[in-house]
């Protein structure tokens, strides 16, 4: 295979590979020298665009997040606020769409994973999560204002979601039938908005 020159290479190719190997053999084996050998190209053009493998792990975190907010956007664009949108937003968290793809990813845990010794990434996390909630919390009042549902804390209410939805998507990875996905994403879905349509008010 032919060398390509450095004017070939882009950062936005060299993330896919370096994905696409994490995900194949793991995050323990992509290495800049490994990505660049399957990219066909000398490892010094790929440090012409990543200084390190540390980069490369932040770059490709920040484009994963903006796939995933791209796609529910994407999901609940067009919509007004209330029973409908929120109902398509914990669709789009629980998997049933594309959005799948993604939260199967072996990458996606291993930058998890990473965060926990990685100030930077989890920093990144933090803010990732923040924005989710702020966003899910959102959809929470503005269909508490048209009164669709009642919950007691808004606030409370969305970590509950949040927390199903983190435990969703790990148990999903975790385990080796393939298609927990399809047999349980609109289960979970139905429960997250059971409870948003019951509230915590029900619970004395």
């Amino acid at each position: 295979m032919g060398r390509n020159s450095i004017d070939d290479v882009r950062k936005p190719q060299i993330l896919e590979h370096f994905r696409a190997v994490i995900n194949e053999e793991g995050f323990h084996k992509a290495s800049i020298a490994r990505v660049a050998r399957r990219m066909g190209v000398s490892p010094n053009l790929l440090v012409h665009y990543f200084k390190s493998k540390d980069a490369m792990v932040l770059e490709l975190f920040d484009l994963l997040m903006v796939e995933y907010f791209e796609f529910v956007g994407a999901a609940t664009a067009g919509e007004n606020p209330g029973e409908h949108r929120i109902k398509t937003m914990l669709k789009a968290m629980f998997g049933m769409g594309v959005n799948k793809q993604l939260l199967t990813e072996k990458c996606f845990y291993a930058l998890y994973y990473i965060g926990l010794s990685n100030k930077q990434i989890s920093q990144r996390m933090e803010q990732v999560y923040d924005k989710r909630s702020r966003e899910l919390a959102t959809e929470i009042r503005s269909a508490m204002d048209n009164g669709e549902i009642n919950p007691a804390d808004p606030e409370k209410m969305t970590a509950l979601v949040m927390a199903l939805f983190e435990g969703f998507s790990f148990m999903a990875n975790m385990r080796t039938d393939s298609n927990y996905f399809e047999e349980f994403g609109e289960y979970f879905y139905e429960k997250a908005w059971a409870l948003l349509k019951i509230g915590d008010t029900a619970v004395a």
